[in-house]
């Protein structure tokens, strides 16, 4: 990872969340609390019933091998998750592959579980909160971003990065130049560094330069992990709070008036 990307999250500019929730796989029956797309406010809860899997042709057949054994079967599986909140309601689609693994059973010993994968999340929950006030055109960047988080990893940094762009036209950082009678597109890098000199903080400039470097490795290489860019998405949270929120500004304020009395 790059020295940006290090620096802004042991700077202590990482917001804590649970990561436990955005977990690459699971069993049927301890679905993660996704929260919910459309209200924020609810948790996603799975039925018990709104469940369905079938195994492809080539698996069947791969039952009749002399060395078959459970780990061989792949399912493919849809579910769906539904809000707590009644007056939300609201449904997400969950779909992906289904892959038999050996876990551990403690009365069992060893046992075989059919562990979930899943590779979509429709509406995708949202991975961070944005702070009120967020620009649509970065919300919707980072709803694609949550979306893509799924199925593609160097795809949802991509998409962060491109965020970012977003964010830059919204402080209303000169997105061209003109040289020679043409215009040029000016690099994210010094779209930063501009608005870091006219608005910005150092402690800005670490968090904005980190999700350039993920959303370039997510464009030009394959070395993201999941790790990555849940990273990725709490430096974003606490820039937002930071830049959009002003998160820090409005508790001096209350710091100062606390002091007054």
């Amino acid at each position: 990872m790059d020295d940006a990307m290090v620096s802004a999250v042991t700077c202590g500019a990482v917001m804590a969340f649970d990561r436990n929730i955005w977990i690459e796989k699971f069993l049927e029956n301890s679905v993660p609390s996704f929260p919910c797309p459309h209200c924020s406010r609810g948790v996603l809860g799975f039925d018990g019933k709104s469940f369905w899997k079938e195994e492809p042709k080539h698996s069947k057949d791969a039952h009749a091998h002399d060395d078959w054994d459970p780990t061989w079967i792949e399912e493919r599986f849809v579910m769906f998750l539904r809000c707590g909140v009644a007056k939300c309601g609201e449904v997400v689609a969950v779909s992906g592959n289904i892959e038999v693994e050996e876990v551990v059973d403690e009365d069992e010993g060893y046992d075989f579980a059919s562990v979930l994968y899943p590779t979509s999340l429709v509406p995708a929950p949202p991975i961070i909160q944005m702070t009120d006030g967020t620009p649509d055109e970065v919300a919707g960047e980072l709803s694609l971003a949550f979306q893509l988080f799924w199925a593609d990893l160097g795809a949802s940094a991509t998409k962060i990065r491109t965020s970012v762009e977003r964010l830059m036209d919204h402080f209303k950082v000169a997105r061209y130049s003109r040289t020679k009678g043409k215009l040029k597109p000016i690099p994210l890098y010094n779209r930063i560094e501009a608005f870091i000199k006219a608005n910005g903080k150092v402690v800005h400039q670490d968090h904005l330069h980190a999700l350039r470097v993920v959303g370039n490795l997510g464009t030009h290489k394959n070395s993201l992990t999941r790790s990555d860019i849940l990273e990725a998405f709490q430096v974003y949270e606490h820039a937002l709070d930071e830049l959009i929120g002003k998160k820090s500004a409005s508790i001096a304020k209350l710091a100062r008036k606390l002091k007054k009395k």
